[in-house]
């Protein structure tokens, strides 16, 4: 009688941990899934107390398409959910990323992207004529970078290839949000900040009146699901990738970006990067 106990405790847990929705059978897997709960548009949790965002809209198309699969998608912060990757504690994780030689090597990495990362300059209002690409920021204050992140090679690629002409930035570990990083361009502490659009900046900008000057996109990465690396995991892989494949076929990924973003992200995958 106790194990049995045990059995039905182990079993409730492993329902609630999913969507009040989900009832996982027999036949089916839960697969953990974390993603940023306060990330718009890109994921965020609603009105309603309910997750959603591009990604997180993505990611229940690709369970609606995988009957083997239950997804539990939970709403935690970057760093925890790279660690809990990392030990398999999350089967997966989606924070817009942008993949690197570290990455490919680390984790299982779907066949196909879920949609290209644009990466833009911010600037104040008086240079609206002037900064349209890195080389425009070479006398420039720009807002310190994250020494891990995908900004930070950026700038150093751009000044290994352009050593007469190279831009002077600084790094930080400091983690001021998107909203502060805006802010104190708009009021002229740094002249320009460079991002991947797909943080919100826009509707920060409408709510709080910045007038700032946005360039075309300077990069355009594809951005990428990641999953644990397991033998477990490599059909989850296969899988995955097939059902984004069928998501863009359909116009699915088109029609979430156009939701989400405000147009559809998509046309720029057949453009070159900027610098």
């Amino acid at each position: 009688m106790k194990l049995y106990k045990i059995m039905m405790i182990a079993a409730l847990l492993t329902v609630s941990a999913c969507s009040s929705e989900d009832i996982v059978e027999d036949d089916e897997r839960v697969v953990n899934v974390a993603v940023p709960a306060s990330e718009r548009p890109l994921s965020y949790t609603g009105t309603d107390g309910e997750l959603t965002g591009y990604e997180v809209e993505i990611l229940k198309a690709v369970d609606e398409k995988l009957d083997d699969y239950v997804f539990n998608i939970q709403g935690t912060d970057d760093s925890a959910a790279e660690i809990g990757l990392d030990t398999g504690q999350y089967d997966m994780i989606a924070q817009g990323l942008i993949l690197s030689p570290q990455r490919e090597e680390s984790y299982l990495i779907p066949s196909e992207s879920n949609g290209p990362s644009l990466m833009r300059i911010y600037a104040t209002g008086h240079f609206a004529d002037e900064i349209n690409s890195l080389e425009d920021l070479t006398d420039k204050n720009i807002t310190p970078v994250s020494p891990s992140g995908g900004v930070y090679n950026l700038l150093v690629n751009y000044n290994e290839e352009h050593p007469d002409n190279e831009l002077t930035f600084r790094t930080t570990d400091g983690g001021i949000p998107t909203a502060g990083r805006l802010q104190e361009v708009d009021s002229g502490a740094y002249d320009a900040l460079i991002q991947p659009s797909n943080l919100g900046q826009q509707e920060i900008m409408d709510i709080a009146g910045l007038d700032l000057h946005v360039s075309d996109p300077i990069e355009i990465n594809p951005t990428y699901f990641l999953i644990h690396d397991s033998s477990e995991n490599e059909q989850l892989n296969h899988d995955v990738g097939s059902a984004i494949k069928e998501l863009r076929e359909e116009g699915t990924l088109s029609e979430l970006s156009e939701e989400f973003y405000g147009e559809d992200i998509l046309k720029y995958e057949t453009e070159e990067g900027g610098n």
